[in-house]
């Protein structure tokens, strides 16, 4: 068996003939790394423009989760002076 990093991180050991939680495991491996989704993704041909166009919108999804997390951990914040005083 190989000692390298990326093949023991993939390999998922079965103790005392315990499928469930090895099954477990390895889901969550696939999850992490996201070989499901690639596979998923990888599955039918995507035109160049449509491609293009997915591209962007994960690109718009993420710019806008950023920001609105931005914006949800500023109101979050307990320590900001009172914008309303009486």
């Amino acid at each position: 068996m190989s000692r390298h990093f990326r093949f023991i991180s993939r390999t998922v050991f079965v103790k005392n003939n315990n499928f469930e939680s090895a099954l477990t495991n390895l889901n969550r491996i696939t999850r992490n790394d996201k070989i499901a989704a690639a596979i998923r993704r990888n599955e039918y041909y995507i035109k160049p423009c449509e491609r293009r166009k997915q591209v962007d919108l994960e690109r718009a999804k993420r710019m806008y989760g950023a920001g609105m997390a931005k914006k949800v951990n500023f109101l979050m914040r307990k320590s900001r002076p009172n914008p309303f005083p009486r």
